[in-house]
């Protein structure tokens, strides 16, 4: 399959005459969770020509296209990713993180990596993942039975407030990874496990009962978390947007 994304991020380029600067897997797949028949989300940033950078009159700033082969592929124009970037949009933050890389531009990637803890913010990632959740959960989860994919959804939401409250950094992308390093309960570690691997032997939409302990332990943490997002007010750094300016400037009229 990663032949076919990389050769349609190349028909990408040449239809919209652009440069893709980071390419990668983001959603289910990314996370570790994904059925048999789940859609290869891919994720990009990509900069025009220069003279595109010219114009009075506002331009879209997004690429989207959905293939038959199953790729989603939807991407962003530098200038609003790196003004996301600035403002701490999660969605940003996880593709430079994210453990599947189609292409990454090794100068842009090192100028992210240079600032990546100054523009992140992590009450507004609390806040994010917070209502991630909730809206999970209402609705979604008010059944017997679910989709196993919304509660993993849901249950990731949870922990990912576990290691904001824990670490004031970025979440980890892998699922597996958020769970090992934010329950210390082994017994609950080993359910969501199983569910995993249940959800991998089904197909995207199918519905099933998850385990009573694991819905508890879920329930539990997002009550808990939805009392303390208000009060969550972690010290973080605080920089202006000059040194993203620089970005842009750089990989849209030296680089190309």
């Amino acid at each position: 399959m990663k032949t076919y994304i990389h050769k349609h991020l190349k028909n990408i380029e040449r239809e919209y005459d652009v440069k893709i600067l980071l390419a990668v897997e983001s959603g289910s797949r990314a996370w570790g969770f994904e059925s048999a028949n789940s859609d290869w989300d891919v994720r990009f940033i990509y900069v025009h020509k220069p003279e595109w950078y010219l114009k009075i009159n506002s331009q879209r700033d997004v690429i989207e296209h959905i293939y038959d082969d199953g790729v989603d592929l939807a991407g962003w124009e530098l200038r609003k990713a790196l003004g996301l970037f600035g403002r701490s949009n999660p969605s940003v933050f996880e593709w430079l993180n994210s453990p599947q890389v189609y292409y990454m531009d090794k100068e842009f990637e090192a100028r992210l990596r240079a600032v990546e803890k100054s523009f992140f913010n992590p009450v507004k990632n609390m806040y994010h993942y917070n209502h991630i959740y909730n809206k999970h959960n209402e609705r979604y989860l008010q059944q017997t039975q679910c989709e196993l994919k919304r509660f993993l959804y849901y249950l990731r939401g949870i922990l990912a407030c576990k290691w904001l409250e824990r670490n004031n950094t970025l979440p980890p992308v892998s699922f597996e990874e958020l769970v090992n390093k934010t329950i210390d309960d082994a017994g609950i570690v080993s359910k969501i496990k199983t569910l995993i691997e249940l959800k991998r032997g089904k197909k995207e939409c199918d519905m099933d009962v998850v385990d009573s302990q694991v819905k508890e332990f879920a329930m539990y943490w997002s009550d808990y978390y939805n009392k303390i997002v208000d009060s969550y007010r972690p010290d973080f750094e605080k920089t202006t947007f000059d040194v993203l300016d620089k970005i842009l400037y750089d990989m849209a009229f030296n680089s190309n």
